[in-house]
């Protein structure tokens, strides 16, 4: 039996692998494609005698399926979680109005959605587990059978051991010889997180009428973790997500009383509303939904954007609402990356969607053979029941190594059962902390005075909050509250016939804590007054 892998884009994103199986487990060879990223071209990395086996795709981003629809060929299916396969069809076709995305029918037919151990030819098999990184995402596991002990591989694809919107992060239970790591990191993602929830929350508290412009997946993502604060004693804000993130928020099976999903629609102002949040794609609002949002917004002072990118886009830097950014890149710490590999206690370790010293960080520092490299090479990884040495590591390294791995109880056939022990790619609870929010920060800033007032949960995932034993307590505070707003509202009754005249403002948070008022009707008032003089005013809403 013999493995090989081969860099299918190492300079275009290096995130696609095409990995062979040949010898004892089939007669022909299994050729195995993960992930069709940016220049991925199956027919020039396959030989005339080869067919391609199948094509896993790890999740629903752009740089992990750019090319999947021309790379459909000898009727091999493709496999990915079942989350992802519900919200393919519509990732794609939104796709296919900005990039030069193809075939997506043709994808669609060859889609064949798995969430258990799947034989893929002769005695191969296949099985997603939980990635983390964006909802939906997914690791998959490959093993095969060689001469009666059993071999597993895992392909990463883009991971994190946090959640992604309630979608679990990597385990680190699992037992493979061989892993194919996405080594891509982001030091500060969850500062980035909790920053943006933040400033979200704090304009929405200024009465700002709030619009965060991201990716599909992004906006799910942050829809979620705004819906869910009331978790941790935080009054969430009203959220209206829409367009394309709309449909894959309704698809992925979220349902939240704070959010209003809008697919479609057809006036932006009747969406957009002060003291509330608006999301919209794309990240950078010069089209699309966002587009539509922000002609709306960018000329009102007392509006906010706030942009979710990914980096690699230029954002608007400036207009006359306020204007902010923050890099949305779910990638785990360096850090984590170390500690992965410390838990799998791979004998192998193929690097990849890194290049450069990015890349070279990852050489010669696990306790495993480190392939990191960034050509179109064949490399054999696998043979006869032994997993090879990269050429480059001489027989002294290489019996270390093997030394090290037999010691920190690396075996040599490891074994993943398959009786239901591996965790499932599924949307759950959705613990902030576990998704990389500083709760603590937030808690300290934005707490609500009396939590049991929370508003209700997921409607899929919670019941509605019950009051039991604290009924008669918390009622006791509403008849309160009501009673002060009752001696306020009769306070301002009184001054109502006094000479203060009746003018419409407008609240302005000017930042750093400071509100003005503006008058709505400056040439008929301003004129009797001038600057230092103490005004009454009366406080109400009334129609913009």
């Amino acid at each position: 039996m013999e493995v090989t892998f081969q860099h299918a884009n190492p300079h275009s994103g290096h995130e696609s692998v095409l990995v062979r199986l040949s010898g004892g487990v089939t007669e022909q060879t299994a050729c195995i494609l993960f992930d069709s990223g940016t220049g991925v071209d199956v027919d020039g990395l396959l030989g005339d005698d080869e067919y391609l086996t199948a094509i896993v795709l790890t999740h629903a981003h752009l740089d992990h399926y750019a090319t999947l629809g021309t790379n459909l060929r000898d009727a091999a299916p493709v496999y990915t979680s079942e989350p992802t396969a519900a919200i393919l069809d519509t990732v794609l076709t939104e796709a296919a109005t900005n990039y030069d995305i193809s075939n997506v029918d043709a994808v669609g037919d060859a889609l064949e959605p798995i969430s258990d151990w799947t034989t893929v030819l002769g005695d191969i098999e296949l099985r997603p587990v939980p990635a983390g990184h964006t909802p939906g995402a997914a690791g998959f596991l490959l093993r095969f059978d060689d001469g009666g002990e059993t071999r597993t591989m895992l392909a990463t694809g883009d991971w994190t051991q946090r959640s992604a919107a309630g979608f679990p992060g990597l385990p680190t239970t699992l037992s493979p010889d061989a892993v194919f790591l996405t080594g891509a990191t982001n030091e500060e993602f969850e500062d980035e997180l909790t920053t943006a929830v933040e400033t979200i929350l704090d304009r929405v508290q200024a009465g700002s009428t709030v619009l965060v412009t991201a990716s599909g997946l992004a906006g799910v993502h942050i829809a979620a973790l705004l819906a869910e604060l009331d978790t941790v004693d935080i009054d969430p804000p009203a959220v209206s997500i829409t367009g394309h993130a709309a449909k894959l928020y309704e698809t992925l099976g979220y349902d939240y009383s704070t959010v209003t999903s809008v697919p479609t629609f057809g006036d932006p102002d009747s969406i957009l509303d002060p003291g509330a949040v608006t999301i919209a794609g794309p990240e950078v609002p010069v089209e699309g939904s966002a587009a539509k949002f922000f002609n709306r917004i960018q000329d009102d002072p007392g509006a906010t954007l706030i942009q979710l990118t990914s980096g690699s886009v230029s954002t608007v830097e400036s207009a006359g609402c306020t204007v902010d950014s923050f890099q949305y890149s779910n990638h785990p710490p360096e850090s984590a990356v170390d500690n992965i590999v410390e838990d799998l206690a791979p004998r192998q370790v193929v690097m990849m969607h890194q290049s450069g010293p990015a890349l070279s960080r990852y050489k010669d520092r696990y306790d495993s053979f480190v392939w990191a490299t960034t050509d179109r090479d064949e490399y054999r990884i696998y043979e006869d029941g032994t997993w090879v040495a990269p050429p480059w590591v001489n027989d002294r390294v290489a019996r270390r190594l093997r030394s090290q791995q037999y010691g920190n109880g690396s075996s040599l056939g490891s074994f993943i059962d398959s009786e239901g022990t591996l965790p499932d790619v599924e949307l759950g609870e959705i613990n902030l902390e576990a998704e990389g929010l500083d709760v603590g920060t937030l808690k300290t800033r934005f707490q609500q005075s009396a939590p049991g007032l929370s508003k209700s949960r997921s409607a899929t995932q919670h019941t509605d909050s019950q009051f039991e034993g604290e009924e008669t307590d918390i009622l006791e505070d509403v008849d309160e509250i009501e009673s002060r707003l009752s001696r306020l509202e009769g306070t301002l009754t009184d001054r109502e016939g006094a000479d203060y005249g009746t003018h419409q403002v407008r609240v302005v948070d000017a930042g750093d804590g400071d509100l003005f008022l503006r008058f709505c009707n400056p040439d008929t008032v301003t004129q009797s007054l001038t600057h230092g003089d103490t005004v009454m005013i009366r406080i109400g809403n009334t129609p913009d």
